[in-house]
């Protein structure tokens, strides 16, 4: 029988894919308010995740069923399917947002129709996802390597060559920003937080806790290290003035005659992390679809979302004020945080049971 299951390492290393380089060109945006602080929030931010991975205590979270399966068992079929619905529809805001961003990006580039763009990259993402997680984990394996590496090239051409006075002379209007900033961080990669509907497709693990909290820290230093460059080679000022701060910044770096603009190789290398995200959340959108419906995942569900998230992203794509704003990152704390509640009380009154059997 084929093995339906993945790691807990390749979990992870999709939700790095996914969210990495999501972070590095949404965030200099979004934390241009902060200045020369701002390489400081996603650092401080990854502290915070990890404490509360520490704090979730030392209860096994694998192979006891997803999210979704595990409030149905312990609160009805009723409350999982409305929980579900809810959750499904902020997903697919989610995703038809994060669809059209990537259109618009792309899109500058290519000098394409920003429409179009989007649908490719959703038939892109919808064609990774059909093949089901243990597929779609292995094909980002290799897509990450090349993102770190991809990295670690932008980080050795541009860490030697930071002005380190943009980046450590803070003033106390910045710091006063940086509670805000942090927020910020996490909510842009809090949309990973809904892996948690697909932790039943995880094979369960020792010391996984350890392994999430080592990986987690890892996603968010590596952030800030992006925020690091950006500042270090921009300026606060100018990286507020300009759009995808980022790539800016990468077209800047290179030698003369060998890697002059790396530019272009991030642009592209980050198009991969564009497919994880988009194929991750088309990924957990149709587990719970199937949940709200009653039925098996199937094919046919994720591809029928794929659309609806198409017809979603065309109005957003003319309403692009909507992507830079407090929305998305508020969003999905509030979903993060619902489902972290919901999984401790699931839990909670899972052991309760077990201590009244006992007692019984």
């Amino acid at each position: 029988m084929t093995d339906r299951t993945i790691s807990l390492r390749q979990l992870m290393t999709v939700l790095f894919l996914a969210l990495f380089p999501l972070g590095t060109e949404q965030l200099p945006g979004r934390l241009s308010a902060v200045g020369a602080a701002a390489w400081l929030c996603p650092i401080l931010a990854g502290g915070i995740a990890v404490a509360l991975v520490a704090l979730l205590g030392r209860s096994p979270v694998l192979g006891q069923g997803d999210l979704g399966q595990r409030i149905a068992q312990r609160w009805g079929q009723r409350t999982g399917r409305v929980l579900a619905g809810l959750f499904l529809l902020w997903g697919l805001y989610l995703t038809a947002a994060h669809a059209a961003r990537i259109g618009s990006r792309l899109s500058d580039s290519l000098r394409a129709s920003p429409i179009l763009i989007t649908a490719v990259a959703l038939l892109l993402a919808g064609w990774m996802a059909s093949g089901g997680l243990p597929a779609f984990a292995r094909a980002c394996e290799v897509f990450a390597l090349a993102v770190g590496f991809g990295f670690f090239l932008i980080f050795l051409f541009g860490v030697f060559r930071l002005q380190w006075d943009e980046v450590l002379l803070w003033n106390w209007q910045e710091l006063s920003q940086v509670p805000q900033g942090v927020f910020t961080a996490g909510g842009t990669v809090a949309a990973g937080g809904y892996v948690l509907f697909l932790l039943g497709d995880v094979r369960p693990e020792e010391k996984s806790r350890g392994t999430v909290m080592r990986r987690l820290g890892g996603l968010f230093l590596l952030l800030g290290a992006g925020m690091l460059l950006v500042l270090g080679r921009l300026g606060a000022d100018l990286a507020a003035q300009i759009n995808r701060p980022f790539f800016q910044m990468v077209s800047g770096l290179g030698f003369e005659g060998a890697f002059q603009r790396l530019e272009e190789l991030a642009s592209a290398l980050w198009v991969l992390g564009d497919a994880a995200l988009l194929g991750l959340l088309l990924l957990c959108l149709r587990r719970l679809a199937a949940q709200l419906l009653g039925r098996k995942e199937s094919k046919k569900q994720g591809w029928g979302i794929t659309g609806v998230v198409l017809l979603g992203s065309i109005p957003i794509a003319y309403w692009n004020q909507i992507i830079a704003g407090n929305l998305l990152p508020m969003g999905n704390l509030a979903a993060l945080a619902i489902s972290v509640l919901c999984m401790c009380l699931v839990r909670k009154q899972s052991k309760n049971l077990k201590k009244i059997e006992k007692r019984g």
